[in-house]
């Protein structure tokens, strides 16, 4: 491994770590009743672009540990959301090389695809272990997250770019 290669990989954790503390400020933000369900899962769209920009460094483990951060921060049951934003990365990252080819609408639709099977999981399994139903309005999250992902992608996009990350 190169000093270059070494010097990008850190460059990339620390992009990471900083785009997810923000999601996660942005996740526990307290929002007025009207906006409540259509705010996006933050953390699912910053762990999408990054799976999606380098793939072979952001993998299924990630999701997992940062899933887990997100249920002690929630006090959920354990695994659900280490498990839905694992297989969410897994799936980005294994179809990353053909979502950079779509334009920003597509992807914009394949995030909104990806993030309702990461929601369907989570809530499939919430409905096991603990008392939740999905009801419609757990979908609005869906909407709002695919109208934001061009936003995200810009800024994250930006991000990689000043830190030279490729």
């Amino acid at each position: 491994m190169s000093p270059h290669d070494r010097s990008s990989n850190i460059g990339v954790h620390i992009a990471v770590a900083l785009s997810t503390f923000i999601a996660f400020v942005l996740t526990i933000v307290q929002l007025p009743s009207w906006l409540f369900h259509f705010w996006p899962d933050w953390i699912a769209l910053i762990l999408v672009y990054w799976a999606l920009m380098v793939p072979g460094r952001i993998g299924p483990f990630t999701g997992f540990l940062i899933g887990t951060l997100l249920e002690v921060l929630f006090v959920r049951t354990f695994g659900v959301l280490g498990l839905g934003l694992a297989v969410l990365i897994f799936l980005v990252s294994a179809l990353s090389q053909q979502l950079k080819m779509l334009s920003m609408w597509q992807q914009m639709l394949f995030v909104g695809l990806f993030v309702g099977i990461f929601k369907l999981l989570t809530g499939w399994l919430y409905g096991i272990v603990d008392d939740f139903a999905i009801t419609k309005e757990y979908w609005y999250s869906l909407l709002g997250g695919m109208l934001v992902w061009p936003f995200v992608f810009i800024l994250l996009d930006e991000m990689r770019r000043k830190a030279r990350i490729r």
